[in-house]
């Protein structure tokens, strides 16, 4: 083989390795086409996919331990008017690191949603007959009836 038949082998050779490069590119821009037309065939349409993404997107903050004043007040089904009264009104525990931007613990925000709970009639009959069981001072009441204090 002469030299320029060598040379002419070596530039197929490599071109059929630029060649099998870009298969492998396109094996791979093949195998993400398949894997989104799989979530297609699962949502319907590409517009309901990424209302699912959207979706899972936004409720990523549940995950989190400190919320911003737009997400805590979404975690608290509130509008973000009321958020700034709670702060303004100091109801409600919040940080301020940078000066500006507010932000909450997500358990402070769970505790403040427990405040003021209204009992069943069940619970308030059990707490009247713990408060009738003793005395003011929290001491078990043990006169018999007629007896006096």
């Amino acid at each position: 083989m002469t030299e320029a038949g060598f040379l002419e082998t070596l530039k197929r050779v490599e071109d059929v390795a630029v060649i099998l490069t870009r298969m492998e590119d396109i094996n791979v821009v093949l195998g993400k086409i398949t894997t989104i037309e799989a979530f297609i065939d699962r949502f319907g349409t590409l517009e309901a996919l990424i209302e699912r993404f959207e979706s899972v997107e936004n409720q990523l903050y549940y995950l989190k331990d400190m919320l911003n004043i737009d997400e805590a007040a979404k975690y608290l089904n509130i509008s973000k008017g009321h958020m700034y009264r709670l702060t303004s009104n100091r109801d409600i525990s919040y940080t301020k690191p940078n000066g500006k931007n507010i932000f909450f613990e997500r358990k402070e925000l769970d505790e403040w949603k427990r405040r003021n709970p209204v009992l069943s009639q069940r619970e308030l009959e059990r707490q009247a007959a713990i408060m009738t069981a003793h005395d003011h001072t929290g001491k078990p009441n043990h006169k018999k009836k007629g007896e006096k204090p």
